[in-house]
């Protein structure tokens, strides 16, 4: 699927969260409703291990991404994993959605830019990992911004 294809599937899949978020906070000029998603393209995943816990982040102009796996329960038997968010409009978003070129979706209420694996809806972290790890290409939604990730491989490594 070419980019523009992904950006309007992206545009009409979240319509209906767009003129939500507008009614409950208000259109602000500037924002995301009065500009294209921003794309980056050609970028690799990092990875580090970081208190046992391996860590992949994604840096990009103005945004990033960084998810960390806990599949051994490293700290005790709740997980310890987690997904945070950095958009160039939403500097710390309290919603988003991660999107699939296959049109699967992951929606999370963050605090500070950031969703806890442990608070998280398990079937919605499950889609996420799957997106991550099968996806080159999926976008970062908020109700003020969207980024579409393009990267040079999919997410590699146990997580869950």
């Amino acid at each position: 699927m070419r980019i523009s294809s992904f950006c309007v599937f992206i545009v009409s899949a979240l319509m209906p969260f767009a003129l939500q978020a507008q009614q409950e906070t208000g259109t602000q000029e500037g924002t995301a409703s009065d500009s294209a998603p921003l794309v980056i393209s050609d970028v690799t995943w990092s990875h580090s291990l970081q208190r046992g816990l391996p860590v992949h982040d994604l840096e990009g102009p103005g945004a990033s991404l960084q998810f960390v796996c806990d599949p051994d329960r490293v700290f005790g038997p709740q997980p310890n994993g987690s997904f945070a968010v950095s958009l160039p409009r939403e500097r710390a978003p309290a919603r988003i959605v991660v999107l699939a070129q296959t049109g699967e979706q992951a929606a999370f209420e963050l605090e500070d830019g950031r969703v806890a694996q442990a608070k998280a809806d398990p079937d919605a972290w499950s889609t996420l990992v799957t997106i991550l790890g099968s996806s080159t290409e999926f976008a970062v939604v908020s109700a003020h911004d969207a980024v579409t990730w393009n990267v040079s491989e999919v997410l590699a490594g146990q997580c869950e």
